[in-house]
């Protein structure tokens, strides 16, 4: 009989939301969270398979009804994935044939496994029998209280101090210590699900890898974006006990390296389970690490609230019972601290020793002069993986975003020159072992994969995409989860290929690079230079090459006038909040050792606002040095015409909303109880300041046309780069958290714009036979 599986697309149908699929999947089929969070989209994943007809078309209607997109297919007989022209499988399947050879570990490394395993497993034991003792003793002292000071208390204020101080001080540091007992694991896994039966190879390929090291496959296959791959024991705690992992790939890593490299790397991973033992002892010391480590430092809500209470409370008693408080919070956390330290220190050369040990299945695999190249390989991903993220992040601000991830990585790993792989390699006999790393240093792994002159057993030197049926296809979905983890408001028609990605870059770079060489390095980004304000009569009658000449001349001092006006700006901004909080008569500090004095500080931001200072002054005779010289390259009626022009008049504006948004930005982290009481207020009077000045800034944009950018006016692209700016609906504080989107697009709007005039004016100079700054 005939046999179907039902299968989800990864999308919703038009109409529905996650929110209205969660809840059709609960109310209709009665699934529990765990269940509804494994449907919503993106997942695409077999949902049920073995069905006969009428179960299939039942299923699908289901999930149909609940809103998600799905297809009943019909589903073949299990047989073994064919080997087809280019696949490395068939020589995979041979040379696999008689398996490793295995290599149990010695009576003396087990020892120390169980040492090492026990004593970390002993810590969290060590906490919780330290938190049973203070318990008992605060039960104690309560029941004996009277007997220490050899009389009954009696009167409110003794007893207070004999019992109530101690009680609830007692108590609330009790259940502080208890949390980290009882306080619930990590988030979800991020990644994504890869069905098996879409790339039969692949799994093929696990399978022989697995069969031939003598461990079970993973019961799970998994994506992610990151250059890496791991394998961990399926669901934590459960998989611990049941044995079943799964297999995490990174997708740059099929992208970047041969089928050899690729699957010497999973040999790797599963060289980690091969010692049973060993990697159940390996969860359980991570495990504790883990705990001891977010336990001992990360922030938790207790410690706001308990501050808060101190803050809005006037009653003396309370804010006793709070200092004491945290004086016992304070003294576990630095307990947790020393547990976390001791036993990190206990199980860090065990770590080490289990990669060596992984590292020679992929050398009895790939060979030992493969092993190395790997290693090379790894880090030219890791390198050309960041660079690609950092071009993706800037040419998002033109509202492109990569496609496809992972093959980019990989393609702009092959523009890597010779001086670049020279570097690189370089590198890998940088280093050495340190006593708290987890992993050996690339040297020493090499040193000791060579060590074991091991030819290898498969060779292929083929991509490792030969393995995959769909690998487009699921790098495309890692990179959309990718940036859905990153919180990336996109659409599917911003996606692009790396080509235009890479030329968007390209395009940038090559003109801020032209821009700082016709200022002759003296450009910076902040401030803008005032090119509006109308030229003296001194420098309107400047020849073109004197106006070059007169740059030149004095380019040392004005770049350092310039990092100095850059560095009032920044001044600037906290002038105004220690003026905000001294305006309602609250004492505030500039920095460590500089407290603020309205007498001193007020006419100083008043010279920085008016442009009064050296440094500014010394700027506004700049910019019409520049002013005068695009003139001359350009003519005097075109300047109208020009995007920087336009801009330029908007800076004292920009100034004004960077001052608003960090005076917002700042108030959420005061810890000041005399300034609590007024915090609320403070923040939304803030909050309002910068919507107010971002939609007065936001209205002149709407009004200066432009073709440089998406959007048809400068407004128009900042509206299509932070959408939210268009909710009239948003609370001040929800669009006060825009207003740095705000200043970093105008920012890059007013570069863009005067990068391109300086490329423009640049070659003018050239054909007419004028010298340049840079001579």
């Amino acid at each position: 009989m005939a046999q179907y599986r039902v299968k989800l697309s990864g999308y919703p149908l038009p109409g529905h939301t996650t929110e209205s699929i969660a809840e059709a999947l609960k109310q209709q089929m009665g699934l529990g969270p765990a269940q509804v969070r494994a449907l919503l989209p993106p997942a695409k994943r077999v949902v049920k398979a073995g069905l006969d007809a009428q179960e299939a078309e039942r299923w699908h209607q289901a999930l149909t009804r609940a809103g998600l997109a799905a297809s009943k297919e019909a589903q073949a007989a299990p047989a073994a994935a064919p080997a087809k022209p280019g696949d490395p499988l068939e020589s995979l399947r041979s040379c696999l044939a008689q398996g490793f050879s295995r290599r149990r570990p010695s009576p003396l490394y087990s020892m120390h496994l169980s040492v090492v395993t026990i004593c970390c497993v002993l810590m969290p034991l060590l906490y919780l029998a330290l938190v049973t003792g203070l318990g008992y003793a605060l039960y104690w002292y309560l029941g004996h209280a009277h007997l220490l000071i050899g009389r009954r208390v009696h009167g409110i204020w003794p007893l207070l101090l004999v019992y109530g101080v101690p009680g609830v001080s007692g108590g609330i540091l009790l259940l502080f210590l208890a949390r980290p007992i009882l306080a619930g694991g990590s988030g979800r896994d991020r990644s994504l699900t890869l069905d098996p039966a879409d790339e039969p190879r692949l799994t093929e390929a696990i399978q022989v890898l697995t069969g031939a090291i003598g461990i079970r496959p993973p019961v799970a296959l998994k994506m992610s974006n990151q250059v890496n791959a791991s394998v961990h024991f399926e669901g934590g705690w459960p998989g611990f006990f049941s044995g079943r992992k799964v297999l995490t790939i990174g997708l740059p890593l099929v992208a970047g390296l041969t089928s050899q490299q690729f699957l010497g790397v999973l040999a790797h991973e599963f060289g980690h389970f091969a010692q049973r033992f060993g990697m159940r002892c390996s969860f359980l010391v991570n495990h504790v690490n883990a705990w001891l480590d977010v336990r001992a430092h990360q922030p938790d809500p207790w410690d706001e609230r308990l501050q808060r209470w101190a803050e809005e409370s006037g009653d003396t008693v309370i804010r006793i019972v709070v200092f004491i408080t945290q004086l016992g919070i304070r003294a576990s956390r630095m307990l947790l601290h020393g547990l976390f330290l001791l036993s990190f220190r206990l199980s860090r050369s065990l770590s080490r020793q289990m990669e060596f040990d992984a590292d020679r299945y992929e050398v009895m695999l790939a060979g030992s002069e493969n092993f190395r190249e790997t290693a090379l390989r790894l880090r030219a991903l890791s390198q050309a993986f960041g660079e690609i993220d950092e071009q993706n992040a800037r040419t998002w601000r033109e509202h492109k975003l990569l496609r496809n991830i992972p093959q980019a990585a990989a393609a702009h790993v092959a523009t890597f020159d010779t001086q670049a792989w020279a570097k690189l390699k370089r590198s890998l006999g940088y280093g050495t072992t340190r006593y708290w790393d987890t992993h050996p240093a690339d040297l020493e792994r090499i040193r000791s994969a060579q060590d074991l002159q091991a030819a290898g057993l498969f060779h292929d030197d083929r991509p490792a995409t030969t393995l995959f049926e769909h690998f487009a296809e699921h790098c495309e979905n890692a990179t959309r989860a990718y940036y859905r983890q990153l919180g990336v408001d996109y659409q599917t028609a911003e996606l692009c290929d790396s080509q235009t990605v890479t030329s968007i870059h390209s395009q940038r770079t090559t003109a801020v690079d032209d821009l700082r060489r016709w200022s002759g390095r003296q450009w910076r980004s902040l401030p803008w230079l005032p090119l509006q304000l109308a030229l003296p009569d001194a420098q309107a009658q400047l020849s073109w090459q004197a106006c070059i000449d007169e740059l030149r001349q004095d380019s040392p001092a004005i770049a350092r006038d310039w990092e100095a006006a850059e560095q009032e700006n920044k001044r600037r901004m906290r002038l105004a909040f220690s003026g905000t909080l001294d305006r309602h008569d609250i004492p505030s500090h500039l920095n460590r050792v500089e407290a603020f004095d309205e007498e001193r500080h007020l006419p100083e931001y008043q010279r920085i606002a008016e442009w009064k200072t050296p440094a500014r002054q010394s700027l506004i005779r700049v910019a019409g040095l520049y002013r005068r010289r695009i003139e001359h390259t350009l003519g005097r009626e075109r300047l109208v015409a020009e995007l920087v022009f336009a801009l330029s008049p908007l800076y004292n504006d920009i100034e004004c909303l960077q001052e608003a948004w960090f005076v917002a930005s700042r108030f959420p982290d005061s810890r000041d109880p005399a300034q609590h009481a007024w915090l609320s207020r403070f923040r939304h009077d803030a909050d309002v300041a910068c919507q107010d000045y971002a939609m007065h800034l936001l209205r002149k944009c709407d009004g200066i046309p432009q073709t440089l950018l998406e959007g048809g006016s400068v407004g128009g692209y900042l509206r299509k780069r932070c959408p939210r700016l268009d909710h009239s609906s948003a609370s001040p504080r929800e669009f006060a958290g825009s207003a740095g989107l705000l200043l970093d697009g105008l920012n890059y709007a007013y570069q863009a714009a005067l990068a391109e005039l300086a490329q423009r004016c640049a070659e003018v100079e050239r054909s007419r036979g004028i010298t340049g700054i840079d001579g």
